[in-house]
């Protein structure tokens, strides 16, 4: 889909999530100052205990948890990945987002879940993509020699972190931090990037669809990943 520059409307997301929905809260604070012209019409998650969940619920924002089999023989037994695709897909259709974000979401979606979405999707990941997909970048990244770290916001393929890079934001390794307080910086970066990059998005600076079709034209625009230096 074309997302115009010239739209007055406010970019409607849903967000998948399975954390404490950190970036789920900076998006609700930017959406309620105004800074972001989005409206969150809905929060998914696949853990019943996500604080994610009860950040969307004291923000007013509907939920949906598809976590454990409710109903029939199986009741109380987790979800398979179909199981939960076939319900998350019929809740974005009831909800028509614009865009999806998957914001700490902890599962793999299946190419057929991806390429049935009316809407795009994109995924914040922590770290410099392609370097580090998957889990446990940050420990990954302290026992490698690499001077750089930070995060990625890609759009979603069925190939894990594989998607086109929109944005990277990065800072400087300190060889004797914690895996721990390194996440703590790389997530002040996550913060900052995921609304930046939704704000090129709605305000049509990054036309998915273009991106995804491969007709971007490079000579006017800068090349992907769009890069924020974000040392401190």
């Amino acid at each position: 889909m074309s997302l115009s520059i010239l739209s007055s409307k406010p970019l409607k997301i849903a967000i998948l999530a399975s954390g404490s929905g950190s970036n789920l809260q900076v998006l609700i604070d930017a959406m309620q100052s105004g800074e972001l012209p989005i409206e969150i019409v809905g929060v998914i998650s696949n853990v019943k205990e996500a604080y994610a969940v009860t950040r969307a619920e004291q923000a007013g924002i509907e939920t949906a948890v598809f976590s454990h089999i409710t109903e029939g023989d199986n009741v109380g037994k987790r979800m398979g990945i179909k199981t939960f695709e076939r319900h998350a897909s019929a809740k974005l259709k009831q909800w028509q987002p614009d865009l999806v974000v998957l914001a700490g979401f902890m599962r793999v979606l299946s190419d057929e879940f991806i390429s049935s979405s009316s809407a795009p999707m994109i995924n914040l990941h922590p770290s410099l993509l392609p370097n580090y997909k998957g889990l446990d970048t940050h420990q990954r990244v302290l026992e490698s020699s690499d001077i750089h770290h930070g995060c990625s916001v890609h759009v979603v393929t069925a190939e894990l972190d594989a998607g086109q890079v929109l944005t990277q934001a990065m800072l400087t390794v300190n060889r004797d931090e914690s895996s721990e307080i390194l996440k703590a910086r790389v997530q002040k970066l996550e913060h900052k990037i995921l609304p930046w990059t939704i704000l090129l998005i709605a305000k049509g600076v990054l036309d998915l669809q273009s991106i995804n079709d491969q007709i971007q034209d490079a000579n006017h625009l800068p090349s992907l990943p769009l890069k924020l230096w974000l040392d401190d």
